[in-house]
């Protein structure tokens, strides 16, 4: 009985729909641009046209987005200085720990604020990096400019290595530091 009434209803409900026309829910042209797929059979007239027109071949970019340069030089810049500050402040966190006496010593407490003081140092380095690796995201999801793309990871390579590089040398003073 109660299955009954709740068909009933669904009926019902079904009837009070809005009539008119609607849109159609085949695939658009940029979705088709986008999957690649070929025009189905059912789209015919001006729907045809229209896609065919809209999935005609677009010219490749022969330049990169300027801004876009822009924003990664300065981010470039920022993770070589970064990366030259970090030097610098390693070096006095090695110097440190070679002073430094046995752990809760005077001389190993102030080897431990050198090497936070390193550790600090890698901001702008890691920074930069997850910018990098933001602005990359942001481009897949638009249509892609392979100069864009190329930019953006050739930057993205180089200050990813600089973060690698920082973390290794960072950890290798850590486990120095750890072992007296």
């Amino acid at each position: 009985m109660r299955l009954l009434s709740t068909i009933a209803a669904a009926a019902l409900i079904a009837g009070c729909a809005a009539q008119g026309p609607f849109p159609s829910l085949a695939p658009r042209a940029v979705e088709r641009e986008l999957s690649g797929a070929p025009l189905p059979p059912c789209i015919e007239g001006a729907e045809a046209a229209e896609a065919a027109a809209t999935s005609a071949p677009v010219p490749a970019p022969t330049v990169a987005d300027p801004a876009l340069v822009a924003r990664i030089d300065q981010l470039l810049a920022a993770a070589r200085q970064g990366n030259s500050d970090f030097g610098e402040a390693l070096a006095a966190a090695d110097t440190a720990a070679s002073r430094a006496g046995d752990s809760g010593s005077e001389s190993w407490i102030a080897a431990q604020i050198a090497l936070s003081e390193a550790e600090m140092a890698r901001t702008p380095t890691a920074t930069a990096l997850a910018e990098l690796t933001a602005l990359a995201l942001e481009e897949t999801a638009g249509p892609a400019n392979p100069l864009d793309r190329q930019a953006l990871d050739r930057a993205t390579e180089e200050v990813r290595s600089l973060a690698d590089r920082q973390t290794e040398r960072l950890e290798a003073l850590k486990a120095s530091l750890s072992g007296l």
